[in-house]
């Protein structure tokens, strides 16, 4: 196809050289026999007003003689006769034809040149929008067939698209697949886990002594621990699987933050630790209120392990037209290079974690902010301590 359009346009331009040289040697020919017929008439003319010289002027003509050409010259001058005045009048008909035909030719190629340079820009932004479509998860075949330089491409993409779609598919599966097993698993642990706390109630009546007591203490712990660590991750997979349902909605971003902030009060409570909320007066946020105020909460948790006790965990809250953002500053010992990387993978604990985290809080955090157009990352404050820092953007950016 390439190979069969590209001789098309060979042809073409060896056609309209061809034209250019026919064009100018039958120019030449014509040029040529104009002349003679001037020169003839002319010196027939000169012949007639002189007959008695008739025969030495034309022995003159045929012969190459300066001395008179010098002489000749200077009567023609004294008469208003300049060299080239007779070209001008004999040809300039024909220049005005080789001229106008000259730019149809030039006309001609430029159009043809203009319209190829219109096709082929064309062409690529089809193609491109093809491409954005299936990045969008189009997949359509909305570009024709056609023969042209681009065909070979076009049947590359449209091999890349069915591949494509194929694995996407194959990967939503597995990944819905993973959510169900996920929430199998979580609803066959929840059995147990309810069976424990019946058990540890029945137990809390029967023991009477300290140590069994905060052997029930450290079971209710553990119990705790096994049902949020089964709920964060029951979460995640149906994230994964973008099948956790968002209800995103107009929210007071005052009522958001006063949410996130009570879901971990008994943490700073025992800690006796402050939380500062400033810039939320009038701001709102277009949000899933429950899952939001999760992800802060688990921002806030985080910020409430590493703050000593008696300190003071800030809030703060900026908006423009472009997005809203909330900074969650702590006053512990920061982030080392390496826990700045990777602070929110899952399961990640750093060096300073507390030992029974599980790890998933803040990944959960950052796919929940992520999933409602949103980013999430983490830095060292100057005066020391970490911050965190959540953007929303608005709809359209």
């Amino acid at each position: 196809m390439e190979m069969k359009h590209n001789q098309k346009k060979t042809a073409f331009l060896v056609l309209w050289l061809f034209i250019c040289m026919l064009v100018c040697l039958v120019t030449g020919l014509l040029a040529v026999s104009r002349s003679e017929a001037s020169f003839y008439k002319r010196a027939a003319v000169m012949a007639a007003c002189a007959p008695e010289k008739a025969g030495e002027m034309m022995r003159s003509l045929k012969q190459e003689q300066p001395e008179k050409v010098e002489k000749g010259e200077a009567l023609l001058k004294q008469y208003g006769y300049e060299a080239g005045l007779f070209t001008r009048a004999d040809f300039a008909g024909l220049l005005g034809i080789l001229l106008l035909f000259f730019l149809l030719l030039a006309g001609g190629g430029a159009l043809w040149y203009a319209m190829e340079n219109g096709r082929h820009r064309r062409r690529i932004q089809e193609l491109a929008d093809y491409m954005i479509r299936i990045n969008n998860g189009v997949y359509d075949t909305g570009i024709g067939n056609r023969e042209d330089e681009y065909s070979r491409l076009q049947d590359e993409i449209y091999k890349t698209m069915i591949a494509m779609r194929e694995s996407r598919e194959e990967a939503k599966k597995g990944r819905e697949n993973l959510a169900e097993s996920l929430t199998d698993i979580s609803h066959q642990l929840k059995t147990p886990l309810t069976s424990v706390s019946l058990l540890q109630e029945l137990l809390e009546e029967q023991v009477k002594g300290e140590e069994g007591r905060q052997l029930l203490v450290r079971m209710e712990q553990q119990t705790d621990h096994i049902r949020i660590l089964t709920s964060a991750l029951l979460t995640l997979s149906r994230l994964d699987a973008g099948v956790l349902p968002l209800e995103k909605k107009e929210e007071d971003l005052q009522e958001v933050l006063s949410a996130a902030v009570e879901s971990v009060r008994s943490f700073t409570e025992y800690k006796r630790q402050a939380v500062r909320i400033q810039g939320e007066e009038g701001k709102r946020l277009c949000c899933d209120l429950g899952w939001t105020g999760e992800a802060i909460g688990n921002i806030l948790k985080n910020c409430s392990e590493h703050t000593p006790e008696g300190g003071c965990i800030r809030i703060r809250a900026e908006q423009n037209a472009i997005y809203t953002r909330i900074l969650i500053e702590d006053e512990g010992p920061g982030l080392d290079p390496e826990e700045c990387r990777h602070i929110f993978d899952r399961f990640y604990k750093g060096k300073s974690q507390d030992r029974h985290s599980a790890g998933v809080g803040l990944a959960l955090a950052k796919s929940l902010t992520e999933n409602q157009n949103g980013e999430l990352r983490a830095e060292n404050r100057k005066e020391g301590g970490a911050r965190f820092v959540m953007t929303f953007y608005a709809k359209g950016n």
